[in-house]
This record gives structure tokens, C-alpha cells and sequence, in this order.
């Protein structure tokens, strides 16, 4: 059986494509890689911008405290939260392959490691970017929880136009490459279409339902906001750089055989 097959490639790069079995093999490497990476950050920077709002949250007599007995240790806690961002990681590879067989040869670049990190880019700046944008990330001191639902209505929106944009981005860019215009103008046009897009689905989309505690320190938050979407950009540009490394491999092997 060959280990790849040939496809019909519009944008000019290499015409192989991996087969599903062999694609999905090697990013689900990647989400390994990418996996122990998030849960390595998730252990020094994201629980240390977690614990000072856990502290003040005990301190209002609102969170677990050690009086009531905690349900799981704070051990057992972060060794699940490390399992956790590693099984995200490997669910997302999952997606990600999928994904990719299926607009493979609409994506730029010339080799399936350039394509995948221009679809990870993509999928970090709309499942993780704009919704930071739109209604960002909140430590356990703030919120209400009153308004999950609204909060999950408005991140449902959010991921909705967002995917929404990207499909009439990638619209106006093929009608443009299929006019053979220049590389340069398909660039500016899609950014242009894009930022404007963008611009509109950030006003119409009403803003987070949650307000700040005068008790919360504004850097606890933000602390937490910044290292949260580190995480996400860990995650998704391990998975597109290691993925990518991992599928070039297979890609060029006939070559090298």
C-alpha cells in the first residue's frame, strides 16, 4: 500500500497528500507534544495567576475552605488539570486532522507542515483570540454564576461569526487567486476583509455580562486573562509547528526512499 496519494493541488505546493490513517497518526504525535507543553505552562504560570484569586475567594468565605473539607486535594487538582489540557491536546489533533484532510488543498504553502500551521493560526485566532477579545477569561473571584448562561450564549456567538469570517475570508482570497491576482494584493484584500468583519461582529456582540469586585485587584485578572490565552497559543502553535514537523516527515519519506 502506498503511503501517500496524489491530489489536485490549486495554490501551487506539493501535490502529495498524506492518507487519513498516516495524517492523523502523526498529529496526534503532535498533540502529545502539544499537551505536555499546555500542562507544563497550566503548572508554573497559569496556577500561579490561579492562586491569588483562590485566595481571595477563601477569604470571603465564598470558595472551598478547609473547614468544609475539600472533595479533592489541590494535588490532585493540578495533576488533573496537566491530564486534562493533555487529552484536550490529542481531541484537538483529532479535529485538526479531519479539518485538514478536507480543505488540504485550499491551504497555502507548499508543504503539508506550512499548511497545517496556517490552519492552526487560523483556528487559534478563532476559537481562542477573538473570544479572549469579546468576552475574556475570568479567575474564580469573578463572576457570577447567573450569568454562565449568557456568558456561553456570547462565546457561542463569538465562535459562530468568527468561523463565519474565516470562510468569507478564504472566499474572497480563492476568488482573487482564481483571477491570478497578485500575491501581494490577495494578502491585503483578505486582511482588509477581515479586520473589517472582525470590526463589525466586536460591536454588535454585547459585552461580558460579569463586572470586576472592587476587592479584585485588576492585575489578578489580567494576570489570569494573559496567562489562560498563553496556554491556548502553547497549545495551538505546538500542535501546528510539531504536527507539522511530524507529517513533512511522512510526506517526504518516498523521496528519501
Amino acid at each position: 500500500m502506498p503511503l501517500t496519494h496524489r491530489t489536485v493541488d490549486r495554490l501551487g505546493g506539493t501535490a502529495t497528500a498524506p492518507p487519513f490513517p498516516a495524517l492523523l497518526g502523526r498529529l496526534l504525535l503532535g498533540g502529545v507534544v502539544a499537551g505536555v507543553l499546555s500542562g507544563i505552562w497550566q503548572l508554573l504560570v497559569t496556577e500561579r495567576a490561579i492562586s491569588p484569586a483562590l485566595a481571595l475567594e477563601e477569604a470571603r468565605g465564598t470558595g472551598t475552605v478547609e473547614d468544609s473539607g475539600e472533595m479533592f486535594s489541590r494535588t490532585t487538582q493540578l495533576v488533573g488539570g496537566f491530564v486534562g489540557a493533555l487529552v484536550a491536546a490529542v481531541g484537538l489533533a483529532i479535529v485538526l486532522a479531519a479539518v485538514y484532510a478536507a480543505l488540504r488543498h485550499r491551504l497555502p504553502g507548499r508543504t503539508d507542515g506550512s499548511r497545517l500551521i496556517v490552519l492552526t493560526v487560523i483556528g487559534f485566532a478563532v476559537i481562542a483570540l477573538l473570544p479572549a477579545v469579546a468576552i475574556p477569561a475570568n479567575p474564580p473571584a469573578v463572576g457570577d454564576p447567573d450569568t454562565i448562561g449568557t456568558r456561553t450564549a456570547i462565546y457561542g456567538a463569538v465562535l459562530a461569526g468568527g468561523i463565519v469570517i474565516a470562510a468569507l475570508v478564504a472566499a474572497v482570497v480563492g476568488a482573487l487567486r482564481r483571477r491570478g491576482t497578485d500575491h501581494t494584493a490577495v494578502a491585503a484584500a483578505g486582511t482588509a476583509v477581515g479586520v473589517a468583519l472582525l470590526a463589525v461582529l466586536l460591536l454588535v456582540l454585547p459585552g461580558t455580562p460579569d463586572t470586576i469586585p472592587a476587592d479584585v485587584p485588576a492585575d489578578v485578572v489580567w494576570n489570569f486573562r494573559l496567562a489562560s490565552l498563553g496556554q491556548l497559543a502553547i497549545l495551538w502553535a505546538t500542535l501546528g509547528l510539531a504536527g507539522g514537523w511530524f507529517v513533512d516527515r511522512l510526506t517526504a519519506s518516498p523521496a528519501r526512499g
